[in-house]
């Protein structure tokens, strides 16, 4: 029997796997299944950045680049900080990377060593605990609960750093909740964060998908600027999730550090791809906000449904384009005479007796809730509704 290595063996597999195995193999038996779990906007790309692709092809730009990226989409990306967020930043203090879930990885890689902590709110993306257990390092979980708005408080915050700790993940806006913390809030956190030695890594990815309250970057804070681990990328804000462009902002030494790793790994993200993230940063950005006026749109109608349907609890999504409801009050019925005990069982119920797919929260590290994503049509959104409603009514 062959046996993976320790690091390999440690990797929890995605608890949606099974599912989106079933919802597969439904669909090529040729049923109707509808769906809210995508987590990327389903609108297009761009024209303007699509013919900034074809053009880069055309000039002959599809050989290596440095291992960092090209020098003038780090330099797009510096201006975008300071134009958005007046952060002064060099070119030598960005490096580009195949989305942002590698530059997340490699900044956890390069500043925390084996058997170090990392302090990880929950709910959290499902991909950051296995990254922390990738890098050596072992996740703390620091409960984030819908009562306190999914967002960690300056006391938890307090209470929980220690001399292990070497890491913190802000994620902000949210995946899976949509919170967003406001200037007073992160200024809260920063006032403990200012005092200590721990590196903060600020997962900024859906910075541009924010309703009825403004966003402020962690980048605003000076005093933890050094120790800032910035990560953002093209794939939600300009409709890019294919094109696989993030990048890191962060002290000098960390990117030299990082440049090496990936120049051994990678190499450098694709060309043509960043001479298209080239466009993003550089180009018209109207787009932006007509795709969020839709976003907008559709939570509005997401949340009305979800709050017509008898039990369930939800803190309606300031950013990015989730929901993460509370259905724990469904647990203990039955679904066609089987019971519901979780939330994986609950989306299993879902998808084999109503065909319709949601994720489970177990899978972000919340087991009481699910995730619905509200990147996807209307039409799409009220199918999925009905069915959703129809499928918990009929719980006994």
């Amino acid at each position: 029997m062959i046996k993976l290595s320790q690091q390999f063996s440690q990797i929890s597999e995605s608890q949606t796997v099974a599912l989106s195995g079933m919802m597969a193999e439904l669909k090529r038996d040729g049923v109707d299944v509808v769906a809210l779990g995508a987590g990327e906007p389903d609108f297009d790309t761009p024209d303007s950045i699509k013919e900034a692709a074809i053009t880069a092809i055309h000039k002959g730009y599809t050989k290596y680049t440095p291992a960092d990226g090209i020098f003038e989409l780090k330099q797009a990306i510096t201006e975008w900080l300071a134009d958005e967020y007046g952060a002064e930043y060099d070119p030598s203090q960005i490096v580009i990377t195949c989305g942002a879930k590698h530059a997340v990885y490699q900044a956890i890689a390069a500043v925390c060593n084996p058997d170090d902590q990392v302090l990880l709110p929950a709910p959290y993306w499902v991909s950051y605990p296995e990254q922390i257990k990738l890098a050596g390092a072992h996740p703390v979980i620091l409960p984030a609960k819908q009562e306190q708005g999914f967002k960690v408080t300056p006391e938890q915050l307090e209470n929980a750093l220690n001399d292990r700790i070497k890491l913190i993940i802000l994620n902000n806006p949210s995946n899976p909740t949509g919170a967003v913390y406001s200037e007073t809030e992160l200024n809260s956190l920063v006032d403990v964060l200012a005092s200590k030695s721990v590196f903060v890594l600020a997962d900024e990815i859906y910075d541009k998908i924010v309703f009825k309250s403004n966003f402020v970057s962690l980048l605003k804070f000076s005093s933890i600027r050094e120790r800032l681990l910035l990560i953002n990328g093209v794939s939600k804000s300009f409709a890019m999730t294919g094109w696989r462009i993030g990048f890191l902002a962060a002290d000098k030494s960390i990117i030299a550090g990082i440049r090496k790793f990936q120049g051994h790994t990678t190499s450098n993200p694709a060309s043509v791809s960043q001479y298209a993230a080239l466009q993003a940063y550089r180009g018209d950005k109207t787009f932006i906000s007509k795709m969020v006026a839709e976003f907008a749109k559709r939570r509005e109608y997401l949340y009305d449904r979800l709050m017509n349907i008898a039990g369930i609890e939800c803190v309606p999504p300031q950013g990015a384009f989730y929901f993460f409801p509370d259905v724990s009050v469904f647990f203990g019925k039955k679904g066609n005479g089987q019971p519901i005990k979780n939330s994986l069982q609950l989306c299993q119920y879902l998808l084999q007796e109503h065909k319709v797919g949601a994720v489970p929260g177990s899978a972000f590290g919340m087991d009481t809730h699910v995730r619905l994503s509200f990147a996807t049509s209307m039409e799409i959104l009220e199918k999925a509704m009905d069915r959703i409603e129809e499928g918990l009514n009929a719980l006994q």
